[in-house]
């Protein structure tokens, strides 16, 4: 008898099928690979669930911070960005609340959405058909990685949405399907990621990129754009915390994002460095400001998995500036 195992995201259901997603879309520099626990002697220093296990980066003293351009008005902007995806808005419309509008194209032979984000100016676009997963007996024409990048870059470039600040990061798998059973173990590839990332001066914006859905023959079946339009001039140059003090924030537990539910036994630190920070998409957001970033291997029990924490790197007089 078959097992089949159905995964999206964290949810795991027992059915007769194996449908694996595997990659979703994230916009965040990380630390590729697994790491190893390190033994005490090879690490900086511990204090109670957090191991530090590497070096503080080296920072200025000041920062630029920068401001959000406001959007037209939100019709105009579905419009546009409709334009952009090839999404008819005759369609049905549907304004679930004020942060989300969602757009439903059947018009075509293959139906699409496209959901939008007044607060930021973001989107996502979807053949769910194409982007999801789905059963098949046989392994898709998927492109390679290279061609995979290739299709992304010039369909992106194609219209406009590729600018000089946002930079090819990886491809990864999207999503899988398998059937597993004691004699055999078969995974097929259905979709692609390609991940690109926004920097601002040569500085990593956390949440913040766009990544293209590639299907089968190469089909764009799906994007994620968390890019907001930004003045390229700075409104201030703040004065922020060193890494020490960020550190020990971390410990205090003071960050900008607390994850939902943590059962870790142990966070090991393994890099830390300094970027800017961008609010997930339904938020509204005036100001770009400086946060530190840890990247940590979670340990819980025999599993290991990397995890990101977040910190303001603003010196807490400057915030007065930005309330």
């Amino acid at each position: 008898m078959k097992k089949m195992t159905m995964i999206l995201g964290f949810t795991v259901i027992i059915l007769g099928i194996t449908v694996v997603v595997v990659g979703i879309p994230y916009f965040q520099s990380s630390m590729e690979g697994k790491y190893e626990i390190p033994s005490f002697p090879q690490t900086i220093g511990s204090e109670g669930r957090y191991v530090l296990a590497a070096a503080y980066p080296l920072v200025h003293d000041l920062y630029p911070v920068y401001q959000t351009i406001p959007l037209g008005t939100t019709d105009a902007e579905v419009k546009r960005i409709s334009n952009i995806a090839g999404v008819s808005t005759n369609t049905k419309k549907t304004e679930i609340t004020s942060d989300i509008i969602e757009i439903s194209d059947n018009s075509k032979e293959t139906a699409a959405d496209l959901t939008f984000y007044p607060n930021s100016g973001t989107y996502n676009y979807r053949i769910p058909e194409k982007y999801y997963p789905y059963s098949t007996n046989a392994q898709p024409d998927i492109p390679s990685d290279e061609d995979a990048r290739s299709i992304a870059t010039k369909y992106l470039s194609d219209r406009n949405l590729l600018p000089d600040d946002v930079h090819f990061e990886r491809v990864s798998i999207g999503s899988q399907y398998g059937e597993y059973s004691p004699t055999s173990n078969i995974v097929y590839t259905l979709t692609k990621h390609v991940l690109f990332a926004k920097e601002i001066q040569g500085i990593a914006v956390y949440n913040a990129g766009i990544t293209v859905t590639i299907g089968e023959r190469g089909e764009v079946v799906g994007i994620t754009n968390s890019v907001r339009e930004l003045d390229p001039n700075p409104v201030r140059y703040v004065k922020i915390i060193s890494p020490e003090e960020a550190y020990q924030r971390l410990l205090s537990n003071d960050l900008i994002m607390k994850p939902m539910s943590d059962d870790s036994n142990e966070l090991v630190v393994k890099y830390i460095s300094l970027g800017y920070w961008m609010e997930i998409p339904t938020r509204a957001q005036k100001y770009v400001l400086p946060v530190y970033a840890f990247s940590c291997i979670s340990v819980r029990g025999d599993k290991e998995e990397q995890v990101m924490r977040y910190v303001s790197a603003v010196e807490p007089s400057e915030m007065q500036y930005f309330s």
